[in-house]
């Protein structure tokens, strides 16, 4: 900034001394030149601040979200791996005297189950990464095709599952690439929180001038408060953090995408979660 500011000064005296050297009234050209020299400072430095503002204002925020992203993956590695872990090392022990084993329990089954979970959390964990990495890569995306996709699969995974949608047949968002999956892990996170054997899911596509959105509504037991709180403010604590990386990583695209992402429980049963975006310029 200051290098600019210099070569903004040499080349202004070298310049305008010699224009008005030969002018009439000199000396009034001369102090004319001077104010105005002072307001084209001024305007460049305002200029050259607001952008170093600016752009430190982005640093921040970029350290803040790696701050949030960090302080959850060192959550997943403190608890849900090592419970995963505890719990396959468990397992393999009935295995080898599966005579001790409960009735109800198969411990292959069981060890399966958690290697599995295991996959699903590094996997969830490298897209939080790569997500953080590919922000303001943004892209189309087709709002209401990405909730069909999602629904789709959903049922083809659960299908008892009963889902009801509301959407237009097109609405396109600037969005972060991997928005359909967040739109899908919310689905997805609907009915494996469930706590009936008919879990209902809701999906409500909708636009508002210039933000578009999607709302999703269940009949599970509502998201416990600490968790809903710690995925609001972006950071977790002992007493305030979330019970798997899913959500986090909705969160995690939605902020990419320029969006917004809010969670409400409306009554003593069920959660709504909405992710706002803004829309595609026409």
């Amino acid at each position: 900034m200051a290098l600019i500011y210099a070569a903004f000064g040499f080349l202004w005296v070298a310049t305008s001394d010699s224009l008005v050297e030969g002018l009439p009234n000199h000396e009034l050209i001369q102090t004319a030149k001077g104010w105005l020299f002072v307001g084209l400072s001024a305007l460049l430095v305002y200029a050259l601040v607001n952008r170093s503002q600016s752009k430190l204002n982005r640093t921040s925020e970029q350290l803040e979200s790696t701050l949030a992203h960090t302080s959850v993956l060192h959550r997943i590695l403190r608890h849900d791996i090592r419970n995963a872990c505890t719990a396959i090392l468990g397992y393999a022990e009935l295995v080898e005297s599966k005579g001790d084993a409960g009735s109800n329990i198969d411990p292959v089954q069981a060890i399966q189950e958690r290697a599995n979970r295991l996959v699903e959390v590094s996997d969830e964990v490298a897209l939080l990464r790569t997500v953080e990495l590919a922000e303001g890569n943004e892209v189309d995306v087709d709002l209401s095709c990405a909730v069909a996709d999602a629904v789709e699969d959903l049922e083809m995974e659960y299908p008892e599952v009963q889902v009801s949608v509301a959407s237009p047949e097109t609405l396109v968002v600037r969005a972060h690439p991997a928005l359909p999956r967040s739109l899908a892990e919310l689905l997805d996170n609907a009915v494996v929180h469930a706590d009936c054997d008919e879990p209902e899911v809701h999906v409500g596509v909708w636009k508002l001038g210039e933000v578009a959105g999607v709302t999703v509504t269940d009949n599970g037991p509502g998201i416990p408060d600490a968790e809903r709180d710690a995925l609001l403010s972006g950071s977790e604590t002992p007493l305030s953090h979330t019970s798997g990386v899913g959500l986090w990583l909705v969160r995690a695209i939605v902020d990419a995408s320029g969006g917004s992402l809010d969670i409400s429980k409306p009554k003593a049963h069920g959660t709504v979660v909405t992710v706002s975006l803004p829309r595609t310029a026409s």
